[in-house]
């Protein structure tokens, strides 16, 4: 599907924020998940002055949040202390839960009477019958066999902040004017196939028929060859950030007007919005290199006709990308190898738009060097020029990497039923986490307690808008980055999308559909961060943001003093979200990455 980088800055920002006004550093390292939202087809560039919007002045942030989340996040010390989920729900959702208790929320899954159909999901732990899927989708939460309907369930209903369903119209346990009326500050999120409206309203689907459906296995494989699915339940994963993030807003404006509210999340509009060069060209069919208003097939060569995967000379396999470096570092290794045949000849190849306009030539050449060499020399050598390569591995060996190791993703815990496994940890961290959450904690019975009351957020946030009033200092660039700060736009969040003289080409300009596709409702300025007067503005912007989110390689923000350490005096209330390929620490922190190398190391370019 071309470059799909998995990564979350919408949600670690939304995690970060529920307790506004307390600061932490969020690090989402691309080794992880999918992304995002939709809502409309506007990009705001240009609008009112960046420096102050019209309205009520704001004053720089500062630690000033009185809400329930934030006072119980000074106790516990995790981002969404406080915040009280029900969840009954299906892969989407139970990963939307998933996610939640990354952050520090008390979730509960209630397993219906019938029993869980994610427990008998495959594959098991040895011969235990437990699902390790299962497991890994309910870390972090308790379990309890429950009817809903009962009395038990709705006692646990009326102390909850959140419920988490997939009921298909028709099929819920309770009737949703009943629901509202018990619990009138409940939020309630549905994740269903179609939405509780129009025609497909009761149609099941599964992951394969999802991918389908959205049209995303129209571009997979070749015109030669049967459609492709990506490997586990990517849709799923993407759909359940997507719930995460509407979950979290929804929460934010039940907190502001003391109501609660439905959210109808459908799942086949969510994947639809993810089909990146899909719509592109559909609604720019004139606006790229591309010949037709329908995207085509072409196996594992990206849209831009710029990254592929060639085979090495042992059958394994290298992401090979000229996007970055050509001139300067690509062809120059090239010819310290005697590959680089013509592309050094300054009369065919002046500049680097000759060579742009010969990219398949250019990949060629990429293809008989790599047939040459071992994919993994390649991309260690790759990675050391600068280079966004990335060998094709098997799980098994990306799990076994000295950036893994260092980061402690897999700690040692006891599954229920089994023993003792190396068990995954988040797929992001701030500096506010608290224990990494392990397999899920069966319990004959859950209740919450006292429930305090909550306090008004700052802002005004609506319906349309329930992130209104949250400002955000937008760094990224190409897809994962806006896409994720697209989702906040997308909920209403003032984003200011900052383009830097140094990235604005290519698919970074202002006029590219690329560019107009993820940057939507957001705001723009230029800046050229090579000048000091250009990273002073940045900083007093910052100083009137709630977040700022780059996805630059680690340090950079730290160098324009825009990092938590940087910023600690002039705006000692802003979060910081670094979404860097690799994160900010570890041995392989400086590797350049893009969505196609992602795919490549994390094993997801091996099992498709």
């Amino acid at each position: 599907m071309g470059a799909r980088s998995r990564s979350a800055p919408s949600v670690c920002f939304a995690m970060a924020n529920a307790n506004r006004g307390k600061p932490c550093s969020s690090r989402v390292c691309c080794m992880g998940f999918d992304q995002a939202l939709r809502r409309g087809y506007t990009v705001r560039s240009g609008e009112a002055p960046v420096n102050e919007p019209s309205g009520p002045s704001r004053r720089p942030r500062a630690l000033r949040d009185g809400s329930v989340r934030f006072r119980a996040m000074e106790r516990t010390s995790t981002p969404l202390a406080g915040l009280r989920v029900v969840e009954q729900a299906g892969w989407a959702g139970a990963f939307a839960g998933r996610l939640l208790a990354d952050g520090g929320a008390d979730v509960v899954r209630v397993i219906p009477p019938g029993g869980d159909g994610l427990e008998r999901e495959p594959p098991f732990f040895g011969e235990s019958g437990v699902s390790i899927q299962s497991t890994w989708y309910n870390a972090g939460k308790r379990l309890v066999e429950l009817d809903l309907a009962s009395a038990e369930g709705w006692d646990l209903l009326a102390g909850a902040d959140l419920l988490i369903e997939d009921w298909i119209a028709g099929d819920a346990p309770f009737d949703g004017d009943a629901l509202r009326e018990a619990f009138p500050s409940l939020v309630r999120l549905s994740v269903t196939p179609m939405g509780h409206e129009g025609p497909w309203a009761g149609l099941a689907v599964n992951d394969l028929v999802a991918t389908a459906l959205c049209g995303a296995a129209s571009i997979t494989g070749t015109p030669e060859t049967p459609p492709l699915t990506g490997y586990g339940n990517q849709t799923a994963h993407t759909v359940g950030l997507y719930a995460a993030c509407c979950a979290l807003g929804g929460v934010r404006l039940r907190d502001s007007s003391g109501k609660g509210c439905h959210i109808d999340l459908s799942s086949h509009e969510t994947l639809t919005a993810n089909t990146e060069q899909m719509l592109m060209q559909w609604f720019f069919p004139d606006g790229g290199r591309w010949t037709t208003q329908i995207a085509q097939r072409q196996g594992s060569l990206h849209w831009s006709g710029g990254y592929e995967l060639y085979p090495d000379r042992d059958g394994n396999g290298l992401m090979v990308t000229p996007s970055l470096g050509l001139i300067d570092k690509l062809i120059p290794w090239l010819e310290e190898t005697d590959s680089a045949g013509n592309l050094t000849d300054r009369e065919e190849f002046p500049d680097l738009i000759a060579l742009v306009k010969q990219m398949p030539h250019v990949m060629s050449v990429l293809r008989e060097w790599t047939a040459k060499n071992e994919a993994d020399d390649l991309f260690m050598e790759a990675q050391r020029r600068r280079l966004p390569f990335g060998a094709v591995w098997p799980v098994s060996k990306v799990v076994a990497t000295p950036q893994i190791e260092a980061r402690g993703y897999f700690q040692e815990r006891e599954v229920e039923g089994y023993g003792s496994v190396p068990f995954p940890g988040r797929p992001l961290t701030t500096d506010a986490d608290g224990p990494a959450p392990g397999p899920p904690a069966r319990v004959e019975e859950a209740s919450w307690g006292a429930r305090p009351d909550l306090e008004a957020v700052p802002g005004e946030p609506s319906a349309a808008k329930p992130l209104a009033g949250l400002r955000v200092l937008d760094f990224t660039h190409v897809l994962a980055g806006p896409f994720g700060t697209r989702v906040l736009a997308d909920l209403g969040a003032d984003v200011i999308k900052v383009g830097t003289a140094a990235r604005n080409a290519g698919a970074n300009t202002l006029n590219h559909p690329y560019y107009l596709s993820w940057n939507r409702n957001k705001r723009n300025i230029c800046l050229d961060m090579r000048r000091e007067e250009a990273r002073e503005l940045a900083r007093r912007l910052a100083g009137k943001c709630d977040a700022i989110v780059d996805n630059f390689s680690a340090g950079v923000l730290a160098r324009w003093g825009l990092s938590r350490e940087g910023l600690a005096e002039t705006a000692p209330g802003v979060t910081v979200v670094a979404m860097g390929g690799m994160g900010n620490s570890g041995p392989w922190r400086d590797f350049v990455t893009f969505a196609p190398t992602i795919h490549a190391i994390t094993g997801l370019s091996y099992l498709t």
